[in-house]
Formats: C-alpha cells, structure tokens, sequence
C-alpha cells in the first residue's frame, strides 16, 4: 500500500462470504477490508475484534470535469508517480510543503481517484477543486470512461458539487494495533 499502518487492503462489492472468508484467515494489523455496504452491515458479518470506521461513500463521476482553471499564485504543481497511482501535490511554493494532494489509479479504462487531501491550514480556497481537475484531465487523457471514488462526509458535499453521484455506501474495517503492554519488555510480549 505504501501508507504506515497499511499492510494490505481487500475490496469486495459486498460482505457476502467471500469477505467473510477473507476476514476468517487475517490476523495481524493494517489488513483492511472494504466493501460496498453500510458500516452496520459490515459489522454485522465480522468478529468483535474487527474495528468498523466511519461511514463513507462510493460514488461515481461525470468526466470530464470542465478546466480546472490557473494555478493560483503562490502554488506549484508536483507530479509522481507511486505503487502505480499517479500522484499530483499541489505545494506552496514559500514552504515547500504540500497544500493539498490527491492520486489517481488508472486500468482499463477506469479512473479511481484516491486519497484527496487539502491540508487544515489551506481548507476553503478551492485547491481541491483543482487537484480533481488536474486528476481527472490525466484520467482524460489516458482515455478513462469511468471515474470511481470513495468520498468521506465532509469529501462528500465537494465531490457532489463536482457533479459526482453517490452509488452505495461503503464500509471500511480493520484489526486495530494492539495495544502496548504496560510494564513488557521489548521481546518478551
């Protein structure tokens, strides 16, 4: 996965028994099971020991989005790619640091954006509107017909915004990290 805490993750469109079986042989952390169902459903098919997150929501694009518009002043754009998913940083350019930031995983046709971020401080300028738009002009150019995401609450009302729709609710759950033991030693856990 390339992110600390994220080992792996599995996606099935719903928590039928192929979930269920996967989730059967998983015993270690940062293994994470995502599907296509509302949160209390996924909770429903898992052992106590799974932690269900917050609700969350597949949703489907329009593409192409319009113009994303100039960059505004004070801003650069940095283009990566990592573990296959085209990655776009927008950064201000008096600290070097990114203002907001998003991937886009490209296959066979489809576009599956991932990860948009606006960092706390630079919230409410419309950068991620322009981290979609750029996203979405190289899902564009690489001929993507279809544009999957899954937003949060607050991601929500932006992608909507955008012309976004919403398809299903969707569930994410994890083992948590257990805990360190008080008083343990390293080694003799």
């Amino acid at each position: 996965m390339g992110w600390p805490g994220q080992v792996r993750r599995y996606v099935f469109v719903d928590a039928g028994e192929a979930l269920q079986a996967c989730a059967a042989h998983i015993r270690e952390p940062g293994i994470y099971l995502k599907a296509a169902v509302a949160p209390a459903t996924l909770r429903q098919v898992l052992p106590a020991a799974w932690q269900v997150e917050e609700p969350r929501f597949l949703m489907y694009g329009p593409g192409p989005l319009s113009s994303p518009g100039p960059l505004p002043a004070g801003y650069a754009v940095a283009h990566t790619t990592e573990h296959g998913a085209q990655v776009l940083h927008l950064l201000d350019v008096a600290t070097g640091q990114p203002a907001a930031t998003g991937r886009v995983v490209l296959h066979q046709g489809c576009a599956v954006f991932d990860r948009i971020e606006t960092m706390q401080a630079y919230r409410r300028r419309g950068l991620g509107t322009i981290v979609m738009g750029r996203l979405d002009a190289l899902a564009e150019a690489a001929g993507a017909s279809e544009r999957l995401l899954v937003a949060t609450e607050a991601g929500r009302a932006l992608y909507q915004r955008l012309g976004w729709q919403v398809v299903a609710p969707y569930a994410t759950a994890v083992l948590p990290t257990a805990p360190a033991r008080v008083g343990a030693e390293p080694g003799r856990g």
